[in-house]
C-alpha cells in the first residue's frame, strides 16, 4: 500500500553550509537526492536564501540560476524581515509542512509553536562511509527564543478579527461600552462572571517609520523655554539698579545677595530637566547576522588574496582533517602561513567518501583555489 504523500519545506542554505565553511550546490543537491531516496513519498520545496547564489563557488552560479529559473530552489524577496527562515516557516504553516533543517529557528518559537509538534522538523547530517542520514528532532531552547517569547508575550491582547500585534505597533485601549458588556454576557450565559468582563478592543496604528519632526519641535521648544527663563532670571532685581544709580554701595550688595538664590535656581534648573528635554537617545541598531569568527589574521589572508587568484595554482601542504574535508596549509612568499580548507567534494569526482582516502597528513601537492570567504578570511581549495 503506497504511503500518503508529505510536503517538505527543505532549508536549502542550512542543508548546503552543514561541516562547511562556504555553501555547496552539490551538497545541497546530495542532501536533497538522499532524502527522496529514504523518503520517496515526499514532495519537496527547496529554500535558499537570497545571497546564496553570491556565496557559492563561482563554477556553480549558473547551474543555481538555472535550478532557479526551473524553479527548483526558491529564494525569498531582496529583503524579506526575517530572511529565509522567516520565509521557510511561512510556506511549511501555509501548506502543513515538515521543515528539514539542522537550525532551531529560536526567534520564531512563540510565533509558529507547531514546530515542537511530533514530526514537524527534521534533520539531516553526512556520516563518513554511510551518506546522509536523517531523523526527526526538536528545536532547541536559548536565548533568542526567550527573548521572542517575551517580546510576543507583552503583546498578548485580543484585537478585532484576530489581527495579530507586531513589534513597533501603537496599541491604543478602548474601554468597553455597554453594548459590548451585554455582548459578552450572552456569550458567556454566566451573569456573575459577565459583571468582571472588560472587553477590549484595541486601534492599531504602524510606526515604522521615527516621527522626527514632533521630537525636534519638542526639543527646540525647551531650548527656548530654557533660555527665555534664564534670561529673566539673570536680570538684575530692581533694587541693585537703583542702588547702582544712586551710588549707595550696601543697598547693591544687599540686592546681590538676594539675587544669588534665584541665579543658582535658574543654573540648576538649565542643567537638568531642561537639557535633558533637549538632548534625543538615539535607538541602537540591531544585529541581524550571525557572528562568524575569522580563520586569518587580517594582514596575512590579504597578502594571500593579492598573491593568489580564483583559479590559479596553490602549493600546500596537508596538516589536518575534519569529518568532511582537509585543512591545508599555504606558506606565502613572505613566509607567512596562510589556513585553507579543501572539501571533500573538491577533491575527485565521484568525491571520496574520507580526505583521508586521497590525501595524507604531510602531504605536499598544487590545489586550485577555486573562492574566497572574505567575511571568515579563509579560502577553499580543490585537488588539480
Amino acid at each position: 500500500m503506497k504511503r500518503p504523500s508529505i510536503r517538505v519545506v527543505v532549508d536549502g542554505s542550512n542543508l548546503a553550509t552543514e561541516g562547511r565553511t562556504i555553501p555547496s550546490l552539490v551538497q545541497l543537491d546530495d542532501a536533497v537526492r538522499a532524502f527522496l531516496d529514504e523518503y520517496d513519498h515526499a514532495d519537496v520545496i527547496v529554500v535558499v536564501d537570497a545571497s546564496f547564489e553570491h556565496r557559492v563557488a563561482p563554477g556553480e552560479r549558473a547551474r543555481f540560476k538555472e535550478a532557479e529559473a526551473a524553479a527548483e530552489i526558491v529564494t525569498p524577496p531582496a529583503g524579506a524581515v526575517g530572511r529565509g527562515d522567516a520565509f521557510i516557516l511561512k510556506i511549511a504553516q501555509r501548506i502543513n509542512a515538515v521543515v528539514l533543517s539542522n537550525d532551531s529557528f529560536q526567534e520564531f518559537h512563540e510565533r509558529y509553536p507547531w514546530l515542537f509538534d511530533s514530526g514537524r522538523l527534521i534533520g539531516g547530517k553526512p556520516v563518513k562511509g554511510v551518506g546522509w542520514v536523517f531523523t526527526e528532532r526538536l528545536p532547541v531552547r536559548g536565548v533568542k527564543s526567550a527573548r521572542a517569547t517575551r517580546a510576543i508575550k507583552k503583546l498578548a491582547v485580543t484585537l478585532p478579527e484576530g489581527v495579530v500585534p507586531a513589534i513597533g505597533d501603537t496599541l491604543t485601549p478602548v474601554k468597553a461600552t455597554r453594548a459590548t458588556k451585554k455582548a459578552a454576557k450572552a456569550e458567556s450565559g454566566d451573569a456573575a462572571t459577565a459583571r468582571h468582563v472588560v472587553k477590549v478592543t484595541a486601534e492599531v496604528k504602524a510606526v515604522r517609520t521615527a516621527k522626527k519632526a514632533p521630537v525636534e519641535a519638542t526639543a527646540a521648544k525647551a531650548a527656548k523655554d530654557v533660555r527665555a527663563k534664564t534670561t529673566r532670571e539673570g536680570r538684575a532685581p530692581k533694587e541693585a539698579r537703583e542702588a547702582k544709580e544712586t551710588g549707595d554701595a550696601p543697598a547693591a550688595k544687599k540686592a546681590a545677595a538676594k539675587k544669588a538664590p534665584a541665579t543658582k535656581k535658574a543654573a540648576a534648573k538649565k542643567s537638568t530637566p531642561a537639557q535633558s528635554a533637549v538632548e534625543v537617545p538615539a535607538t541602537p541598531a540591531v544585529a541581524l547576522r550571525r557572528g562568524r569568527q575569522p580563520v586569518n589574521p587580517e594582514d596575512g589572508f590579504a597578502s594571500f588574496v593579492k598573491q593568489f587568484k580564483i583559479g590559479a595554482s596553490v602549493p600546500g601542504e596537508v596538516v589536518a582533517f575534519t569529518s568532511h574535508g582537509a585543512v591545508i596549509k599555504v606558506t606565502l612568499k613572505n613566509g607567512t602561513p596562510i589556513e585553507c580548507y579543501a572539501p571533500t567534494t573538491s577533491l575527485g569526482d565521484p568525491a571520496p567518501a574520507r580526505a583521508r582516502d586521497v590525501l595524507k597528513r604531510g602531504d605536499r601537492q598544487a590545489f586550485r583555489l577555486v573562492t574566497v570567504d572574505s567575511e571568515r578570511r579563509i579560502a577553499e581549495l580543490a585537488l588539480t
